[in-house]
């Protein structure tokens, strides 16, 4: 049994959920811009992205939708025993099949994005890791759709699919606006996280972060990033 992830402000119970609250959820909604209105949370799984934009943005209503049964499920519990209940709504539904009149200032996803990579024997898991259910083509493609003019799509990916997902986003005129490099304790990139907007801008921000250092003490900069959401003191290696 899982044991719950706590924030500062909220707890996220993960047991059925094969996607645990994990750094790539903790750095995007950390780092993503705030004062938005209309927020949609694509593959909500434990529902920990919807709660972090719940938090970032006092005056948001947050859509959440996710395709798997015990994953909404999950969400829901979290949603309705957190503190923003009254501005979340989980809706059990793949992104390819929501329709909304409403057009989302800001949309974010932590998609599944291990595309031909090795598959673990856990089914539930590859769903929550792999693009069977959700391919890089429909998340610009529908996404671009539901997005307002002005706003913005923010994803978190790995390296070898940074030019894959540019090329594509591109295609729906989407572009990167502001970019985030993970980097390993030995500089290598581990993820990129991107906000794409439907503006071609000229200037894009980019950005580097450690989260470790090679003795696995957490960087001060991720410490400054993540401190309105952990609920511990991170400047000991997490307080362990």
């Amino acid at each position: 049994m899982s044991r719950p992830f706590q924030f500062k402000y909220f707890n996220v119970i993960q047991e059925q959920n094969a996607h645990k609250v994990g750094t790539d959820s903790m750095i995007l909604g950390a780092w993503v811009s705030n004062g938005y209105k209309h927020i949609l949370d694509v593959g909500t799984g434990t529902g920990v992205l919807a709660l972090m934009m719940a938090q970032k943005n006092p005056d948001a209503v947050i859509t959440a939708i996710e395709p798997q049964p015990q994953n909404i499920q999950e969400a829901l519990a979290n949603f309705q025993n957190g503190p923003y209940h009254d501005r979340i709504m989980g809706v059990p539904a793949r992104l390819q099949d929501f329709a909304s009149m409403e057009k989302y200032d800001f949309i974010i996803s932590n998609p599944p994005y291990f595309d031909q990579d090795y598959k673990a024997p856990n089914a539930e898991r590859n769903q929550a890791r792999h693009t069977d259910d959700l391919n890089i083509y429909d998340l610009y493609e529908y996404g671009a759709d539901l997005l307002a003019e002005n706003g913005r799509i923010a994803v978190v990916f790995p390296d070898n699919l940074f030019e894959k997902h540019l090329a594509i986003a591109l295609d729906e005129g989407l572009y990167a606006e502001r970019i985030l490099k993970h980097l390993d304790p030995n500089g290598h990139i581990k993820r990129y996280y991107v906000e794409f907007s439907n503006q071609d801008k000229e200037d894009i921000n980019i950005e580097e972060l450690f989260v470790k250092d090679a003795h696995n003490n957490y960087s001060s900069a991720y410490i400054q990033l993540t401190k309105e959401f952990h609920n511990k003191d991170l400047s000991n290696n997490g307080g362990k």
